[in-house]
Protein backbone atom coordinates (compact mmCIF):
# COMPACT_ATOMS: atom_id res chain seq x y z
CA UNK A 1 0.00 0.00 0.00
CA UNK A 2 2.85 2.37 0.80
CA UNK A 3 4.29 1.88 -2.68
CA UNK A 4 0.88 2.68 -4.19
CA UNK A 5 0.72 5.93 -2.22
CA UNK A 6 4.22 6.88 -3.36
CA UNK A 7 3.24 6.27 -7.00
CA UNK A 8 0.16 8.48 -6.63
CA UNK A 9 2.21 11.24 -4.99
CA UNK A 10 4.82 11.04 -7.76
CA UNK A 11 2.16 11.26 -10.47
CA UNK A 12 0.55 14.27 -8.77
CA UNK A 13 3.85 16.18 -8.43
CA UNK A 14 4.95 15.31 -11.96
CA UNK A 15 1.65 16.61 -13.33
CA UNK A 16 2.17 19.97 -11.61
CA UNK A 17 5.77 20.32 -12.75
CA UNK A 18 5.19 19.28 -16.36
CA UNK A 19 2.57 21.95 -17.01
CA UNK A 20 4.06 25.02 -18.73
CA UNK A 21 3.19 28.52 -17.62
CA UNK A 22 2.65 29.53 -21.24
CA UNK A 23 1.36 26.33 -22.76
CA UNK A 24 -0.58 28.07 -25.49
CA UNK A 25 2.29 30.26 -26.59
CA UNK A 26 4.64 27.42 -27.44
CA UNK A 27 8.09 26.69 -26.12
CA UNK A 28 10.24 29.79 -25.78
CA UNK A 29 13.81 29.10 -26.83
CA UNK A 30 16.33 31.40 -25.19
CA UNK A 31 19.38 31.80 -27.44
CA UNK A 32 22.56 33.67 -26.66
CA UNK A 33 22.77 37.26 -27.81
CA UNK A 34 25.89 38.53 -29.57
CA UNK A 35 28.86 38.37 -27.22
CA UNK A 36 27.10 36.29 -24.54
CA UNK A 37 28.60 33.05 -23.31
CA UNK A 38 27.96 30.37 -20.73
CA UNK A 39 29.65 31.24 -17.46
CA UNK A 40 28.85 27.85 -15.89
CA UNK A 41 26.07 25.28 -16.25
CA UNK A 42 23.41 27.81 -15.20
CA UNK A 43 24.27 31.45 -15.99
CA UNK A 44 25.05 33.17 -19.26
CA UNK A 45 26.53 36.66 -19.44
CA UNK A 46 27.18 39.13 -22.20
CA UNK A 47 28.30 42.72 -22.69
CA UNK A 48 25.70 45.29 -23.68
CA UNK A 49 28.56 47.77 -23.93
CA UNK A 50 32.03 48.07 -22.40
CA UNK A 51 30.62 48.95 -18.99
CA UNK A 52 27.38 46.94 -18.82
CA UNK A 53 26.74 43.21 -18.52
CA UNK A 54 23.50 41.28 -18.74
CA UNK A 55 23.47 38.06 -16.70
CA UNK A 56 20.68 35.61 -17.50
CA UNK A 57 19.22 32.36 -16.19
CA UNK A 58 17.92 30.64 -19.35
CA UNK A 59 17.20 27.33 -17.61
CA UNK A 60 14.67 28.66 -15.08
CA UNK A 61 11.42 27.39 -16.61
CA UNK A 62 9.30 30.39 -17.68
CA UNK A 63 11.13 33.10 -15.70
CA UNK A 64 14.19 33.64 -17.95
CA UNK A 65 15.47 36.20 -15.46
CA UNK A 66 18.01 38.76 -16.60
CA UNK A 67 19.95 40.83 -14.08
CA UNK A 68 22.39 43.65 -14.86
CA UNK A 69 25.89 44.56 -13.73
CA UNK A 70 26.51 48.27 -14.29
CA UNK A 71 30.15 49.32 -14.03
CA UNK A 72 31.55 52.71 -13.11
CA UNK A 73 35.12 53.79 -12.46
CA UNK A 74 34.88 53.38 -8.67
CA UNK A 75 31.91 51.09 -8.03
CA UNK A 76 29.61 48.60 -9.72
CA UNK A 77 25.86 48.32 -9.32
CA UNK A 78 24.11 44.93 -9.51
CA UNK A 79 20.43 45.28 -10.41
CA UNK A 80 18.64 42.18 -9.03
CA UNK A 81 20.16 38.87 -7.97
CA UNK A 82 17.74 36.74 -9.99
CA UNK A 83 15.97 33.49 -9.22
CA UNK A 84 18.99 31.46 -8.11
CA UNK A 85 17.47 28.04 -8.68
CA UNK A 86 18.89 25.17 -6.59
CA UNK A 87 21.07 27.48 -4.51
CA UNK A 88 22.82 29.18 -7.42
CA UNK A 89 24.38 32.54 -6.54
CA UNK A 90 24.84 35.24 -9.17
CA UNK A 91 27.85 36.62 -7.26
CA UNK A 92 29.90 33.70 -8.59
CA UNK A 93 29.52 35.34 -12.01
CA UNK A 94 29.73 38.96 -10.83
CA UNK A 95 33.07 38.32 -9.12
CA UNK A 96 34.49 37.02 -12.39
CA UNK A 97 33.36 40.10 -14.30
CA UNK A 98 34.59 42.84 -11.98
CA UNK A 99 36.94 43.55 -9.07
CA UNK A 100 35.04 46.72 -8.13
CA UNK A 101 33.04 46.96 -4.89
CA UNK A 102 29.45 46.03 -5.72
CA UNK A 103 26.26 47.82 -4.67
CA UNK A 104 23.09 45.75 -4.97
CA UNK A 105 19.68 47.22 -5.72
CA UNK A 106 16.42 45.38 -6.35
CA UNK A 107 13.81 46.19 -8.95
CA UNK A 108 11.23 44.76 -6.50
CA UNK A 109 10.87 41.99 -3.93
CA UNK A 110 9.36 39.06 -5.83
CA UNK A 111 11.03 35.70 -5.28
CA UNK A 112 12.54 35.48 -8.79
CA UNK A 113 14.57 38.69 -8.26
CA UNK A 114 15.96 38.36 -4.74
CA UNK A 115 18.02 35.16 -4.62
CA UNK A 116 20.47 35.23 -1.68
CA UNK A 117 19.25 38.69 -0.70
CA UNK A 118 20.26 38.11 2.93
CA UNK A 119 23.85 37.42 1.86
CA UNK A 120 24.37 40.66 -0.10
CA UNK A 121 26.89 42.94 1.61
CA UNK A 122 25.92 46.39 0.36
CA UNK A 123 22.19 46.75 -0.38
CA UNK A 124 20.83 50.18 -1.30
CA UNK A 125 17.06 50.54 -0.98
CA UNK A 126 14.43 52.82 -2.47
CA UNK A 127 13.40 55.26 0.27
CA UNK A 128 9.65 54.79 0.79
CA UNK A 129 7.95 55.62 4.12
CA UNK A 130 6.18 52.28 4.49
CA UNK A 131 9.53 50.48 4.16
CA UNK A 132 11.43 52.87 6.43
CA UNK A 133 8.81 52.45 9.16
CA UNK A 134 9.48 48.70 9.30
CA UNK A 135 13.24 48.99 9.73
CA UNK A 136 14.99 48.25 13.01
CA UNK A 137 18.79 48.47 13.32
CA UNK A 138 19.05 48.77 9.51
CA UNK A 139 17.20 45.45 9.12
CA UNK A 140 14.17 45.20 6.83
CA UNK A 141 12.13 42.00 7.05
CA UNK A 142 10.14 41.31 3.90
CA UNK A 143 6.65 39.83 4.04
CA UNK A 144 5.51 36.67 2.31
CA UNK A 145 3.06 38.76 0.34
CA UNK A 146 5.95 40.89 -0.99
CA UNK A 147 7.96 37.83 -2.03
CA UNK A 148 4.96 35.82 -3.32
CA UNK A 149 5.08 33.21 -0.53
CA UNK A 150 8.84 32.75 -0.95
CA UNK A 151 9.47 33.47 2.71
CA UNK A 152 10.36 36.48 4.83
CA UNK A 153 14.05 37.21 4.33
CA UNK A 154 15.71 40.01 6.27
CA UNK A 155 17.73 42.60 4.37
CA UNK A 156 20.53 44.66 5.84
CA UNK A 157 20.04 48.09 4.28
CA UNK A 158 23.29 50.01 3.79
CA UNK A 159 21.80 53.14 2.26
CA UNK A 160 18.42 54.63 1.36
CA UNK A 161 17.97 56.21 -2.06
CA UNK A 162 15.12 58.60 -2.83
CA UNK A 163 13.23 58.50 -6.10
CA UNK A 164 14.95 60.72 -8.71
CA UNK A 165 18.23 60.57 -6.77
CA UNK A 166 21.40 59.98 -8.79
CA UNK A 167 24.04 57.41 -7.83
CA UNK A 168 27.59 58.25 -8.91
CA UNK A 169 29.55 55.08 -9.70
CA UNK A 170 32.56 57.07 -10.86
CA UNK A 171 32.30 58.60 -14.33
CA UNK A 172 28.88 56.99 -14.61
CA UNK A 173 25.71 58.34 -13.06
CA UNK A 174 22.58 56.26 -12.54
CA UNK A 175 19.22 57.82 -11.73
CA UNK A 176 16.79 55.83 -9.58
CA UNK A 177 13.05 56.18 -10.25
CA UNK A 178 10.22 54.67 -8.22
CA UNK A 179 7.66 53.51 -10.80
CA UNK A 180 4.80 51.70 -9.04
CA UNK A 181 2.30 49.53 -10.86
CA UNK A 182 3.82 46.08 -10.91
CA UNK A 183 4.53 46.51 -7.19
CA UNK A 184 4.59 49.54 -4.92
CA UNK A 185 8.38 49.45 -4.43
CA UNK A 186 9.23 48.85 -8.11
CA UNK A 187 12.13 50.92 -9.43
CA UNK A 188 13.87 51.50 -12.73
CA UNK A 189 17.40 52.77 -13.30
CA UNK A 190 18.31 55.33 -15.94
CA UNK A 191 21.71 55.96 -17.51
CA UNK A 192 21.36 59.09 -19.63
CA UNK A 193 24.97 59.00 -20.81
CA UNK A 194 24.72 55.51 -22.28
CA UNK A 195 21.00 55.88 -23.16
CA UNK A 196 19.85 52.87 -21.16
CA UNK A 197 16.81 52.28 -18.95
CA UNK A 198 16.83 49.21 -16.71
CA UNK A 199 13.17 48.44 -16.24
CA UNK A 200 12.80 45.39 -13.97
CA UNK A 201 9.31 43.91 -14.31
CA UNK A 202 7.81 47.24 -15.27
CA UNK A 203 8.56 46.37 -18.92
CA UNK A 204 10.42 43.42 -20.41
CA UNK A 205 10.70 41.13 -23.44
CA UNK A 206 7.22 40.76 -24.93
CA UNK A 207 7.98 37.19 -26.03
CA UNK A 208 7.16 36.35 -22.41
CA UNK A 209 3.81 36.90 -20.72
CA UNK A 210 3.20 39.95 -18.58
CA UNK A 211 1.49 39.14 -15.29
CA UNK A 212 -1.26 40.96 -13.41
CA UNK A 213 -0.91 39.82 -9.79
CA UNK A 214 -4.16 41.59 -8.76
CA UNK A 215 -3.29 42.17 -5.09
CA UNK A 216 -0.39 44.49 -5.90
CA UNK A 217 -0.27 45.07 -9.64
CA UNK A 218 -2.63 47.84 -10.73
CA UNK A 219 -3.01 48.45 -14.45
CA UNK A 220 -4.14 52.05 -14.02
CA UNK A 221 -1.02 52.90 -12.00
CA UNK A 222 1.18 50.93 -14.39
CA UNK A 223 -0.23 52.95 -17.29
CA UNK A 224 0.66 56.23 -15.56
CA UNK A 225 4.20 54.98 -14.99
CA UNK A 226 4.49 53.84 -18.62
CA UNK A 227 3.24 57.20 -19.85
CA UNK A 228 5.95 58.96 -17.83
CA UNK A 229 8.66 56.80 -19.40
CA UNK A 230 7.28 57.19 -22.93
CA UNK A 231 7.11 60.98 -22.49
CA UNK A 232 10.54 61.31 -20.90
CA UNK A 233 12.63 59.13 -23.20
CA UNK A 234 12.79 58.41 -26.92
CA UNK A 235 13.98 55.94 -29.53
CA UNK A 236 17.64 56.74 -28.78
CA UNK A 237 17.27 54.69 -25.56
CA UNK A 238 17.25 50.92 -25.11
CA UNK A 239 15.18 49.28 -22.40
CA UNK A 240 16.65 46.37 -20.46
CA UNK A 241 13.99 44.32 -18.67
CA UNK A 242 14.28 41.65 -15.99
CA UNK A 243 12.96 38.77 -18.12
CA UNK A 244 14.02 37.51 -21.54
CA UNK A 245 16.12 39.50 -23.97
CA UNK A 246 17.71 42.83 -23.04
CA UNK A 247 17.72 45.76 -25.50
CA UNK A 248 13.97 46.24 -25.98
CA UNK A 249 13.07 49.17 -28.22
CA UNK A 250 11.19 52.40 -27.59
CA UNK A 251 8.62 51.39 -30.21
CA UNK A 252 7.95 48.17 -28.27
CA UNK A 253 7.53 50.24 -25.10
CA UNK A 254 4.87 52.38 -26.83
CA UNK A 255 3.16 49.22 -28.07
CA UNK A 256 3.18 47.95 -24.49
CA UNK A 257 1.52 51.16 -23.27
CA UNK A 258 -1.22 50.74 -25.88
CA UNK A 259 -1.67 47.14 -24.81
CA UNK A 260 -1.99 48.14 -21.13
CA UNK A 261 -4.67 50.69 -21.98
CA UNK A 262 -6.69 48.11 -23.91
CA UNK A 263 -6.30 45.66 -21.04
CA UNK A 264 -7.40 48.25 -18.48
CA UNK A 265 -10.40 49.20 -20.66
CA UNK A 266 -11.38 45.51 -20.80
CA UNK A 267 -11.54 45.58 -24.59
CA UNK A 268 -9.34 42.52 -25.15
CA UNK A 269 -10.52 39.00 -25.88
CA UNK A 270 -9.55 36.43 -23.27
CA UNK A 271 -9.23 32.70 -22.81
CA UNK A 272 -8.52 30.45 -19.86
CA UNK A 273 -5.38 28.29 -19.86
CA UNK A 274 -4.13 25.68 -17.43
CA UNK A 275 -0.65 26.59 -16.21
CA UNK A 276 1.82 25.44 -13.57
CA UNK A 277 0.28 27.86 -11.06
CA UNK A 278 -3.35 27.03 -11.82
CA UNK A 279 -5.88 28.36 -14.29
CA UNK A 280 -4.93 31.73 -15.77
CA UNK A 281 -7.09 34.10 -17.80
CA UNK A 282 -4.95 35.27 -20.71
CA UNK A 283 -5.55 38.49 -22.65
CA UNK A 284 -3.77 39.00 -25.98
CA UNK A 285 -3.21 41.76 -28.53
CA UNK A 286 -0.56 42.24 -31.23
CA UNK A 287 1.61 39.43 -29.86
CA UNK A 288 1.55 40.72 -26.27
CA UNK A 289 -0.16 38.76 -23.51
CA UNK A 290 -1.30 39.47 -19.96
CA UNK A 291 -1.92 36.50 -17.66
CA UNK A 292 -4.08 36.94 -14.55
CA UNK A 293 -5.32 34.53 -11.85
CA UNK A 294 -8.70 33.09 -12.85
CA UNK A 295 -9.67 32.45 -9.24
CA UNK A 296 -8.57 33.47 -5.75
CA UNK A 297 -8.42 37.21 -6.36
CA UNK A 298 -4.60 37.29 -6.48
CA UNK A 299 -1.73 35.06 -7.50
CA UNK A 300 -0.79 34.56 -3.82
CA UNK A 301 -4.30 33.41 -2.93
CA UNK A 302 -4.37 31.23 -6.03
CA UNK A 303 -1.16 29.47 -4.98
CA UNK A 304 -2.59 28.85 -1.49
CA UNK A 305 -5.82 27.46 -2.97
CA UNK A 306 -3.76 25.23 -5.29
CA UNK A 307 -1.86 23.77 -2.34
CA UNK A 308 -5.11 23.11 -0.43
CA UNK A 309 -6.83 21.57 -3.47
CA UNK A 310 -3.73 19.53 -4.24
CA UNK A 311 -3.68 18.16 -0.69
CA UNK A 312 -7.39 17.30 -0.85
CA UNK A 313 -6.99 15.55 -4.22
CA UNK A 314 -3.99 13.63 -2.92
CA UNK A 315 -5.85 12.52 0.22
CA UNK A 316 -8.87 11.43 -1.84
CA UNK A 317 -6.60 9.53 -4.24
CA UNK A 318 -4.92 7.71 -1.33
CA UNK A 319 -8.31 6.88 0.25
CA UNK A 320 -9.60 5.64 -3.10
CA UNK A 321 -6.48 3.52 -3.65
CA UNK A 322 -6.77 2.02 -0.20
CA UNK A 323 -10.42 1.17 -0.83
CA UNK A 324 -9.51 -0.59 -4.06
CA UNK A 325 -6.77 -2.53 -2.32
CA UNK A 326 -9.13 -3.41 0.53
CA UNK A 327 -11.82 -4.61 -1.89
CA UNK A 328 -9.26 -6.70 -3.77
CA UNK A 329 -8.01 -8.21 -0.50
CA UNK A 330 -11.58 -9.08 0.61
CA UNK A 331 -12.37 -10.56 -2.80
CA UNK A 332 -9.14 -12.56 -2.69
CA UNK A 333 -9.86 -13.85 0.83
CA UNK A 334 -13.46 -14.72 -0.04
CA UNK A 335 -12.15 -16.78 -2.95
CA UNK A 336 -10.52 -19.14 -0.48
CA UNK A 337 -13.65 -19.67 1.58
Amino acid sequence: MKSKSKVLISIFIATLISTSCSVDKGEFIYPLWDGAEWMDDYYIAGKLDEQTYAISEPKVNWYYNTSYLILGKDKALLFDTGHGKDGKNIMSVVNRLTDLPVITMYSHFHLDHIANIEKQDDVWMIDLPYLRNRVKDNKLKLTKSETLLFGSPTITVSKWIKSNEVIDLGNRKIQVLNLPGHTTESIVLVDKKYKQVFTGDFFYDSQLDYVDLHHDTQASILIKSAEKVVDKYNDSYVFNGAHGFPRQSYSTLKKYLSFLKSYDDKTLDSKISLTSIGFQTVYEKDGMRMATPTYGGSITNQLIINVILGAIILILAIVFARKIMKDKTLKHNNGYK
